[in-house]
Parts: structure tokens; C-alpha cells; sequence
């Protein structure tokens, strides 16, 4: 993707909490199309912050400005986000981590894991110039099986995301290593359907700050 192409770099927030992805795109110079979040509570906040305050989205009429299950939007607004095909710059976000977390139960039958592919089928719609994908570092590693290690959910998103035609680069970073107080490692994936996702971070930092 060139950036010269862009006359503005947008994104779609999945599971977007409180909208702490959003604020950090929004002050690199990112402008909001929309952002998808179940938890009522957690949406409430985004909303008093991101929309009714500074008004950071550009948000669809098509779209209720509420709490949404990511896969009633899928089932009920699919044309709508057909049409949005190639004309997102990037999205991102990641699936609920409890059921890949080392920390926590480690359940491989949580259901919450299956959004991992709803993630990727609404990647497959709107086809986004780039991927962002953040998950626990227990992301990466596979469940046991019959005293072997299953597949790990980042090989299949990895190679769901090459399918799709992305470039891909996924990492476990260390969240203290960039000035965060406390050691927090995290599994980053980079997805870039135009180019090298090795160099497309570095690419999109430059230009937003030049832009800021």
C-alpha cells in the first residue's frame, strides 16, 4: 500500500474494550471508522471518551452507536461491511484472551477462543490494507493433546492471514521494553496485504508523525 494513496489512514477497533487501541491510534494521527465491543460497560466508556467528547469516528448510520456482538454485526450487517472491502486502512484488535492465558484455567474448549475465526472472517470481508492483531503470549503456545502439543491458534491465524494474501510478521514482544511499567509480553501480529508487514510499522509511524 502507498502511502501517498492515503488521504487519511483509517481503522475498525475489534474487541475494543474501552477503546485503549483507539486512543493510541487517534493520537498517531488514525481516524476511526467504527469500533465493535460486547461488554456494555466497557462500550459506555469508550463512547463518553472517543465519541461524545472528541468525536473520533467516522461512524456509519448503519451501525447503532452500542455494544455489539462481533458476529450479530457479521450475520446482520455482512452487505454493509462488503462495501467497505479494500477502502479500510487497517484493522485492528484481538479476540478475548482467558481461554489462552498461562495465568488463568488455559480452557482450549472456551468458547470465547472460536473468535478467532470470526476475527478472520471479518478479515476476509472488508480486507483491510493492514492487520493488527494483539493477544497474550499464551496465544502462541499449543494446548496439550495425548501428551503432545496441538496446534497452537497463532499458527492458524498466521496461516489463515497468508491464505488471504497478507504479508505477516507475528512476535512475542515485551510490553517494559517500550515504557511500560511492569514486564507484560504480549503476542503482536502485523498483517500487509500490499507490501512487507517487517517494514509497514516503521512506515505508518513515519508518516503519522509527519502528519501529526
Amino acid at each position: 500500500m502507498s502511502l501517498s494513496s492515503l488521504h487519511k489512514l483509517t481503522f475498525i477497533d475489534l474487541f475494543a474494550g474501552c477503546g485503549g487501541v483507539s486512543l493510541g491510534l487517534l493520537r498517531a494521527g488514525w481516524k476511526g471508522l467504527f469500533a465493535i465491543e460486547k461488554s456494555g460497560m466497557a462500550f459506555e466508556t469508550l463512547k463518553h471518551n472517543l465519541i461524545d467528547k472528541i468525536n473520533h469516528y467516522d461512524w456509519p448510520p448503519w451501525l447503532p452507536q452500542a455494544e455489539h456482538d462481533i458476529n450479530d454485526v457479521l450475520r446482520i450487517c455482512r452487505e454493509e461491511l462488503e462495501e467497505l472491502n479494500g477502502k479500510v486502512s487497517l484493522v485492528a484488535g484481538g479476540p478475548p484472551c482467558q481461554g489462552f492465558s498461562l495465568a488463568g484455567r488455559r480452557n482450549e474448549h472456551d468458547k470465547r477462543n472460536q473468535l478467532v475465526n470470526t476475527y478472520v472472517e471479518f478479515i476476509n470481508i472488508v480486507r483491510p490494507h493492514l492487520v493488527f492483531f494483539e493477544n497474550v503470549k499464551g496465544f502462541a503456545a499449543g494446548f496439550k493433546q495425548d501428551n503432545s502439543s496441538a496446534k497452537a491458534y497463532s499458527k492458524f491465524v498466521l496461516q489463515k492471514l497468508l491464505e488471504l494474501g497478507y504479508d505477516v510478521r507475528a512476535e512475542t514482544m515485551n510490553f517494559g521494553d517500550f515504557g511500560i511499567p511492569q514486564r507484560r509480553k504480549r503476542f503482536i501480529l502485523l498483517g500487509d496485504r500490499n507490501g512487507s508487514a517487517t517494514h509497514s510499522i516503521t512506515r505508518k509511524a513515519q508518516y503519522s508523525e509527519r502528519n501529526s
